[in-house]
């Protein structure tokens, strides 16, 4: 899409006008007080004492015809206001400025600037809309004033983000009801309790492999063990806020293989398909700066932190079936957590 721009011409076209203006009003002084124009080496006029005639005021002479006739018609384009199909001249700055203003909010609201991702240079922005660079500046401002996004210093532009934090854990130190799996059984569940609308996009589609060393190790396996794979983003209100990674024993869970459209609760699953039951969770949890790949697909900058997350699950009779590497924006999550305190505390 490009949107013409005719800031240049106009600029020039009311200078013009405002000389030609000048020169008229000076030509219709020198009628009545007598004062002759003369023309010097530096092309400006200058006025100069007559001893001539006594004053006129002829309006209608052919002097006055060739100046006043295109200096209306330049003052009229001036202040004519926009119609429809008009061209460059008569467009306000401030309407190509509205213009660019609407463009880039259809684009944040259709999701093709997601929040936190970077705009587009002002460069690369006058470029694809064929505007001045001073209208795409006046733009970005205009939409960082209406909390749309937020402009870095030799940073760029960001789409802000209008999602508030997820809280992992019970809301209150009197509800004692562990974090996201003890009774919602995922995330995903848990964001709909709160009725927020969510979305899981995968990555790879799913696979099955071996373990691995690295995986074997993590799950106390062989590394030929086969286990399915699931690697995929969490989005809450269409904003990333979580990359999953995830590792099943496939001899439990490879009925699962493929079935990566829409969302299947795993642990209703598991215990329907299998009879077993998620019993346990162990998580450790560390804060990092994220990689090159990771802010990419949380579409935040490389210097905003990440909660990196190592997640194991055992079934009721102590089969660990599911480890997960988690990593989430940590400016949108915040955990909490409730537990006893043992009476050995306390002597």
């Amino acid at each position: 899409m490009q949107l013409s721009d005719g800031t240049e011409t106009r600029r020039l076209l009311r200078l013009h006008s405002a000389l030609l203006s000048a020169v008229y009003l000076y030509h219709l002084l020198e009628r009545a007080s007598d004062l002759l124009l003369v023309r010097s080496n530096y092309i400006w006029y200058v006025p100069v004492k007559s001893r001539g005639k006594p004053p006129k005021l002829l309006i209608g002479t052919k002097e006055h015809g060739i100046l006043f006739f295109p200096m209306v018609h330049l003052v009229y384009h001036w202040f004519l206001p926009e119609l429809k199909g008009a061209t460059g001249m008569i467009v306000d700055k401030d309407t190509k400025i509205d213009e660019v203003v609407t463009e880039l909010t259809n684009r944040i609201g259709r999701g093709e600037y997601a929040a936190g991702q970077r705009l587009p240079s002002e460069r690369e922005i006058t470029e694809e809309l064929n505007v001045s660079r001073a209208t795409v500046r006046g733009a970005l401002q205009r939409l960082q004033a209406e909390n749309i996004i937020d402009i870095v210093p030799r940073g760029g532009a960001f789409v802000r983000s209008p999602s508030a934090k997820v809280l992992v854990g019970p809301t209150s130190p009197n509800v004692a009801s562990g974090l996201e799996l003890k009774r919602a059984g995922s995330f995903i569940r848990a964001m709909e309790a709160q009725g927020r609308k969510t979305l899981i996009r995968f990555i790879e589609p799913s696979s099955i492999l071996d373990a691995g060393e690295e995986i074997g190790a993590k799950m106390g396996v062989s590394p030929h063990t086969k286990v399915l794979r699931r690697y995929r983003v969490h989005l809450v209100e269409r904003i990333p806020y979580r990359i999953l990674d995830s590792y099943y024993l496939a001899s439990l869970t490879g009925d699962l293989l493929g079935k990566d459209e829409g969302y299947i609760p795993l642990f209703k699953w598991l215990r329907e398909q299998t009879g077993l039951r998620a019993a346990r969770a162990f998580e450790k949890i560390n804060v990092r700066m994220p990689s090159a790949e990771e802010a990419t697909l949380l579409n935040i900058s490389r210097t905003q932190p990440v909660v990196d997350m190592d997640r194991w699950v055992w079934t009721h009779d102590d089969t660990l079936f599911e480890y997960t590497h988690i990593v989430a924006n940590a400016a949108l999550h915040e955990h909490s957590y409730s537990y006893d305190i043992d009476e050995e505390a306390s002597k």
